[in-house]
């Protein structure tokens, strides 16, 4: 056993360094100048090198690999050797730069449906934030700039007119941003002032008070400003200091956690690089940028700063509602004397700061703010082994503390409102409002996290010539808040309505909130295998997920099989996104009745309350899942490609509201009065009081089906023209399995509330966006249109309100027979007959036609124009008013609005 056991070790190494080394030098294409800091890799294997102070390398290199030279600034080359070269080979690089023909301007799909958009291709977009670039993605929406709210981000799904709607909610949560290989976390924003709480009504639709942030009273006069339980805020990451980006839309690496519903990975610039600067103008926003790559010596390796500054008004004539952003950027990498171990630390800083100051247009003297700001430390470690049981060793590891604080103030005129201040359970002497105040609501958040991945990785070749890169690695997150919390007086903040209802109390984070822990492990093979011609390659990987105490087992698989100039490919992948700590650490409700309302003016007011507290936090909460499948051809033509993919997405245990029945004992008084002198009373007993909670659960689920059409065309008839053209159809359902609670006024048949089935919101989309470049490289120019057409868009929403059981009395639920829930007469207090319906669809194809100039001079400076909707377009739509039963003509609103734009760039 033990000489088997020694043999397939033998073995295991002998097939692991079979490769021999291959060495060479990389030069500058118009120069013949050496290249520092140029990273080579092989192709689908971990194997990595850089080259030298004199633009040497050597790397580990089989026959028919291909070599992947890449470095910020320079086009990408790949390399193929049959024969491997015994004097060392010269790799010629370009600067990248529109003065080269073979610059990629619009995104490309990679290995299976990854879609990358390098640095060249990021510059011609012209973006002032992340979400314009993402704009560009199959099934996006060209938007206005409007940096005054936040831009979370939804791939493969329809894409609602507002981020309240549930499914959209969930999936903006459960979209990944990873920088450098760290997550981006939003897990510990708690800037919710009202607790996830929405008003017990008998609504009809979608309750969803988890992803509705207008709720929480901020930035509903111009913008919502907060993303708590929302992805990241895109708006938040400068374009300028990225290399690439790429985005997953189907199945994700095991390597990738806490996501359900897409991923984004950014590499940011590092090494020696130009100074850059620009100045960048559309509208009332304003963006300056500067960066340098240093390279300070041999030994201590590179420096790479980064500066941004950006200014928007939402109204370019005003400053009522302003958006600021500062982000500063510092990465210091070196690499070790043998080039095998590299290291990178970072400091990144973010100051974002929302104002909507209204006070002099407005009677209330609004002002709202949002302020937040970001320090993240993080390190990232690589290293290269030879002739050893593993190749390379990677370990990412993070601290990021934020400060978070969102203020609202206004002038009310609710003079003297009873409203409840007890922190305990009973009857007690309430507190009246001022009869005009000045109403501050304030939360201060604290967010802190901790990231920690390492994984290990080992390259193989058998005899037979099948590549295996194995990959085991596993991480850790943690989520918590120190902040002070929501913040602000009971007697000024009147929540509930008349008789009673929900009470605001404050609720600090930092007392009551724990650390909530993250734990994964994971292993993945990337096996490849060329054979005649076919190009076989399949990647799995199963990861578990601990994910605040809920174990999740994930398999993820995609592969490809090429033929000639056909890729098939196909994918299947399960992943889970674990709840933000907003949504479990939701603090008490505290439910408030006015028992008596007593006045004599001149003399006495009193007011009697009693309170209820529910405990509310949902610490039972499990992740979010989804399944995700997909299946696509590619095929290369003499003039371009085109691919084709179909997609099916199930997301299930969404998170959603519920609500939820709850009986209490109310007191009933006897007052006594005295005359002008103030009334006492005393508690009598006791009445069965209802009233509806809510509550935070896993019973949302949305499926996405669809079609992406990507076509490229890079040599068409006219000369230095290329056509880029995306489409996309998507289908969306979504489902809260939860009950709708009803009922009226009146009370029968010991019913109290009716309980209503769950019913579907359907959704249709289909959009086609088409870039066309005129690139002449000799004079430096790119002109480009870039047009977008919406073909179908759709809302299906029907409730046929199907009641079918009812809570009684005693809290229980009991189920109808048929022939109760036809009678009319039977339990009519809990029957609403009237059917719930919100339809909505375009009646013609709307469009978007936008314009784009880049001239670069040879001396340094590169000028950008835009115009969007340059033709100026007023497009229309026609809707039904029910008020006045006509239908009515306006612009229709989500369309992109005339505007210019300029940016000027000088690299020295």
């Amino acid at each position: 056993m033990k000489k088997s056991v020694l043999f397939l070790a033998f073995q295991f190494v002998i097939l692991s360094v079979s490769g021999q080394s291959l060495t060479g030098i990389v030069v500058e294409a118009d120069n013949k100048k050496p290249i520092s800091g140029v990273k080579i890799g092989v192709e689908n294997t971990g194997i990595w090198t850089v080259t030298d102070n004199s633009g040497m390398f050597q790397i580990n290199y089989n026959a028919n690999e291909t070599l992947v030279f890449s470095k910020a600034g320079l086009l990408e080359e790949k390399r193929t050797y049959i024969t491997i070269p015994a004097n060392g080979i010269t790799v010629d690089m370009q600067i990248a730069s529109i003065r080269i023909k073979e610059v990629m301007l619009s995104a490309k799909k990679k290995s299976y449906s990854e879609i990358e958009i390098r640095e060249e291709a990021l510059k011609n977009i012209q973006a002032f934030s992340l979400n314009e670039v993402l704009e560009q993605i199959p099934g996006q929406k060209l938007q206005n700039l409007n940096l005054n709210e936040f831009k979370p981000i939804v791939f493969r799904s329809t894409l609602p007119t507002t981020v309240s709607d549930q499914g959209f909610g969930n999936k903006s949560f459960g979209t990944a941003i990873v920088i450098d290989g760290i997550p981006i976390s939003n897990n510990e924003n708690m800037q919710s002032y009202a607790a996830n709480y929405t008003a017990s009504t008998n609504s009809w639709a979608n309750e969803g008070s988890v992803f509705m942030p207008n709720l929480i009273g901020f930035g509903a006069e111009g913008g919502s400003f907060s993303n708590t339980n929302f992805g990241a805020d895109l708006r938040e990451i400068p374009v300028e200091n990225i290399e690439s980006v790429e985005v997953v839309q189907g199945v994700p690496s095991a390597r990738y956690g806490d996501l359900t519903s897409g991923l984004v990975t950014i590499q940011q610039k590092s090494g020696k690089t130009p100074y850059r600067a620009y100045l960048a103008l559309r509208d009332g926003t304003q963006e300056y940028n500067i960066n340098k790559g240093f390279k300070i010596n041999e030994k201590l390796g590179f420096l790479n700063v980064n500066l941004n500054y950006l200014s928007s008004n939402s109204d370019p004539r005003t400053k009522f509602n302003r958006y600021q952003r500062v982000t500063t950027n510092l990465m210091w990498t070196v690499y070790s004397k043998n080039k095998k171990i590299k290291n990178s630390f970072s400091v990144d800083y973010g100051n974002n700061f929302d104002n909507a100051n209204f006070e002099e247009e407005d009677a209330t003297q609004l002002i709202v703010k949002n302020k937040k700001r970001d320090f993240r430390i993080s390190n990232r470690f690589s290293w290269r082994f030879k002739d050893f049981f593993f190749d390379n060793l990677d370990i990412n590891a993070n601290y990021s503390r934020g400060y978070q604080n969102s203020f609202k103030s206004s002038i009310l005129n609710k003079g003297g409102e009873l409203v409840g201040t007890s922190l305990e359970e009973g009857v007690y002497t309430g507190t009246y409002s001022p009869p005009s105040y000045t109403q501050v609501q304030e939360i201060e958040g604290k967010p802190v996290s901790i990231y920690f991945a390492a994984d290990f990785k080992k390259h193989l070749k058998t005899k037979e010539n099948w590549t295996h890169n194995f990959l085991v690695g596993t991480s850790l997150r943690s989520s918590d808040n120190k902040g002070a919390g929501r913040l602000g007086s009971p007697e000024t903040i009147l929540t509930q309505f008349s008789g009673g209802g929900q009470g605001f109390r404050p609720y600090n984070f930092g007392d009551n909130v724990r650390a909530e822990y993250q734990y994964s492990l994971y292993v993945e093979d990337n096996i490849f295998k060329k054979f005649g011609n076919y190009i076989f390659n399949l990647n799995a990987g199963v990861r578990y997920d601990n994910q605040f105490g809920t174990s999740v087992l994930q398999p993820r698989i995609n592969s490809y099989l090429i033929y000639k100039n056909f890729k098939f490919r196909g994918g299947f992948g399960i992943a889970s996104k674990a709840p933000s700590i907003n949504m479990m650490y939701t603090g008490p409700r505290y439910y408030d009745v006015v028992l008596a309302d007593l006045r004599l003016p001149g003399y006495y007011n009193l007011g009697i309350m009693q309170t209820f507290i529910d405990s509310a936090d949902n610490k039972d909460l499990k992740p979010s899942k989804s399944m995700r499948s997909e299946i696509g051809v590619d095929y290369k033509f003499g003039i371009g490609n085109v691919g084709l993919t179909a997609y099916y997405n199930n997301l299930y245990d969404g998170f959603t509201t519920e609500m939820y029945g709850v009986k209490r004992d109310l007191a009933q008084l006897q007052i006594h009065d005295n005359g002008t002198s103030l009334p006492t009373y005393e508690v009598i007993g006791y009445s069965n009081y209802y009233y509806l909670q809510n509550r935070i659960t896993n019973a949302l689920k949305s499926k996405d089906k669809g079609l992406e059409l990507m076509v490229g065309l890079n040599k068409l008839p006219i000369r230095n023209v290329s056509l880029d053209l995306n489409g996309a159809y998507v289908e969306t359902t979504n489902r809260s399995e939860i009950d709708r609670y009803f009922s009226t006024s009146t009370t029968q048949g010991n019913a109290i509330w009716g309980l209503y089935k769950p019913f579907d919101s359907k959704y249709k989309q289909f959009n086609i966006s088409a870039a066309l470049n005129y690139h002449l490289p000799k004079a430096g120019l790119v002109i480009t249109l870039r047009t977008q057409h919406y073909i179908i868009d759709e809302k299906n929403i029907f409730n046929r309100k199907s009641l079918y059981a009812y809570i009684n009395s005693d809290m229980e639920k009991v189920m109808l027979t048929q022939e109760q829930i036809d009678d009319p007469d039977q339990f009519a207090n809990i029957k609403d007959a009237n059917f719930y319906e919100d339809k909505e669809r375009i009646n013609k194809v709307y469009h978007n036609f936008n314009l784009k100039i880049s001239k670069d001079f040879q001396n340094g400076f590169r000028f950008s124009f835009y115009a969007n909707n340059f033709l100026d377009l007023k497009q229309t739509q026609t809707t039904f008013s029910e008020s006045t039963g006509r239908y009515i003509t306006t612009l229709k609103g989500d369309l992109l609005t005339l505007s210019f734009g300029a940016k000027i760039e000088y690299q020295f």
